[in-house]
C-alpha cells in the first residue's frame, strides 16, 4: 500500500486556496452533500443512497 503524503493538503494558510477546494467554489451545500454522500458510498462499497445501519451493539450499555 502506496504511504499517503501528510504535507499535501495541509492549512497553513488559511488566505490560500487549495487545489481540492477550487473544485467546489460555486455548489450550494446541498451539492456538496450530494457528492460527499457519493464519495461515501464509493470508498465504503454500498449502494448510493441505501448506506449501511449503524451496529448498535457496540455501544450498547448495560443497565443495572
Amino acid at each position: 500500500m502506496p504511504k499517503l503524503d501528510r504535507t499535501y493538503s495541509t492549512s497553513d494558510n488559511l488566505f490560500e486556496q487549495k487545489e481540492e477546494v477550487i473544485h467546489y467554489l460555486g455548489m450550494s451545500k446541498e451539492e456538496i452533500g450530494k457528492i460527499f454522500a457519493y464519495l461515501n458510498s464509493v470508498s465504503f462499497n454500498y449502494a448510493f443512497g441505501h448506506p449501511p445501519k449503524m451496529d448498535k451493539a457496540a455501544f450498547s450499555m448495560r443497565k443495572n
